[in-house]
């Protein structure tokens, strides 16, 4: 061989060397298991968990170690086929726990348990699982007597549980203030009956109160359809006058128009637009507002303090509940504070409940039942006292309406308050210009 093929081929075994020595180099950075490896649990490549090693009742013998290498101490479980002790009884929770300390089992080995009936928990536990253990015979016992103290806890809670509720309702409705009140009375889609009694002229350019206006469906129909200067509800419940303001815009957005305020496309891509605008308004539904109140003075002191400001007052079907919750010094404080507070010439509607109504809803709460006790200012008395005592100049019989029912045919009085003096002159000296000139 020649020198050149020498040469030749020391190149080409340099570069072959060269691609065997990257090949050498990657596999030394792996790390290869050779037969010197020792196992952690001392086991060997055919047995790498050492499960052989596991005896019944005797400790672990390390097979195929070297004799440097040390045994590790592994805990054998007392019971092969449930190594966790799963079915141990003490896995419930204390509070439904059926076993006490002293009846527990002696034994390592814990039975499983048998489930002798399965009930659904529910939030309020009206039932509770009972469970039977096998095991000591004082177990069945304690299992008995918690599902008897159980069933006499679940009787007491069904027991307090409708009693609140109807005392809640007796106490939430005590004063009348019945939210489905005009489904009551009325049918779907009626109005209401009273309306046709109220004239136009009382109640068009006048300031209106309406006492007791519940949701509010009266007062929106004045509103709406006899054009008052401003119409206030008020109603001692907040529940009834959120729901009455809730009532003005859907009344709102089924009827009114807003003409050249903005573009017609604005409600459909922006929603109805029922708020109260900044300025002042007697066109509806900025004439119309409700707020929560107590109409009846604690005191008759406070009746010093009342101003004249309202052309007219509604008191509609509130009599009753007013005698029943503030006595008939409470009813009697209610009539001189609308009178004082009637404008010169202004009208007070009232429709009052007969008497024989009131004891049906005395028996709601204690209140009201000591306050029937005790009455003695009847309905048929309030005609003579509004004239004579409150001042009340006159007053017209409007009948009763047509209703539903007949206990909502209630007759309706409207009493009229005494202008002063010098306006009567005023009205006395027209008429005889009149007559003189005539």
């Amino acid at each position: 061989m020649t020198e050149d093929e020498q040469r030749s081929n020391r190149g080409r075994r340099g570069s072959f060397g060269s691609r065997n020595n990257k090949r050498e180099s990657f596999r030394g950075g792996r790390k290869r298991f050779s037969s010197d490896f020792q196992y952690p649990t001392g086991g060997t490549k055919q047995d790498p968990l050492n499960l052989n090693a596991i005896m019944s009742g005797d400790e672990m013998v390390v097979m195929n170690a070297d004799e440097g290498s040390k045994p590790l101490d592994i805990l054998i479980p007392k019971n092969l086929r449930d190594p966790l002790n799963l079915n141990k009884l003490e896995k419930q929770r204390k509070r439904r726990k059926a076993v006490d300390d002293q009846t527990a089992l002696d034994t390592g080995v814990v039975s499983p348990i048998q489930r002798h009936k399965q009930i659904k928990r529910h939030r309020n536990h009206s039932s509770a699982e009972s469970f039977t253990v096998d095991g000591p015979s004082g177990s069945k016992d304690a299992t008995e007597t918690k599902k008897n103290k159980q069933d006499y806890f679940n009787k007491r809670l069904l027991f307090f549980y409708f009693h609140n509720i109807n005392n809640n309702n007796f106490f939430r409705y005590c004063y009348g203030n019945f939210d489905r009140y005009y489904g009551t009375r009325l049918d779907p889609g009626q109005k209401d009956s009273r309306l046709a009694f109220i004239k136009r002229e009382w109640i068009e350019k006048k300031s209106v109160l309406d006492i007791g206006c519940n949701v509010g469906f009266l007062t929106l129909s004045l509103a709406k359809d006899y054009s008052p200067r401003r119409i206030l509800g008020i109603d001692i419940d907040e529940h009834l006058i959120g729901v009455a303001r809730k009532n003005i815009r859907h009344y709102c957005d089924q009827h009114i128009e807003f003409i050249g305020k903005f573009p017609a496309s604005f409600c459909n891509n922006f929603g109805p637009i029922s708020n109260h605008s900044l300025s002042f308004s007697t066109k509806f539904p900025d004439n119309v507002w409700f707020r929560k109140e107590n109409y009846v003075l604690e005191n008759d002191e406070l009746l010093e303090t009342v101003e004249e400001e309202f052309d007219v007052i509604l008191a509609l079907s509130i009599t009753k509940w007013i005698h029943l919750n503030f006595g008939d010094d409470g009813l009697r404080r209610f009539f001189r504070r609308a009178f004082n507070q009637l404008m010169p010439g202004g009208r007070f509607i009232l429709e009052p409940q007969p008497f024989a109504s009131y004891r049906k809803r005395a028996k709601m709460t204690d209140v009201l039942k000591q306050n029937y006790s005790s009455i003695e200012f009847k309905p048929e008395d309030f005609e003579m006292y509004l004239i004579e005592e409150v001042g009340f100049e006159s007053v017209e019989h409007l009948g009763a309406p047509n209703a539903k029912s007949k206990g909502f045919e209630r007759p309706v009085d409207v009493y009229v308050k005494r202008q002063p003096r010098f306006m009567e002159k005023n009205k006395e000296h027209k008429s005889d210009i009149s007559t003189t000139n005539s």
